[in-house]
């Protein structure tokens, strides 16, 4: 299963104190490490905004022989 990482309120805030990733690379060459990062397109959506949740596998139960 696969939930969003960030709720409305965090991806709002970040938006204000990141910048878009179109815009990075005015602002700095420093290579991107990891973290919060969005696009202003609508069409991209980063994958670190997304995570899997671990599901436990159902037991399964052997007949008796």
């Amino acid at each position: 299963m696969i939930v969003k990482r960030y709720n409305l309120k965090d991806e709002e805030f970040f938006r204000q104190v990141v910048f878009p990733e179109e815009d990075r690379h005015l602002f700095t060459t420093a290579p991107w490490h990891g973290g919060f990062r969005w696009f202003r397109s609508a069409n991209v959506v980063p994958i670190e905004h997304w995570r899997r949740v671990e599901v436990e596998a159902p037991q399964l139960v052997r007949p008796a022989v």
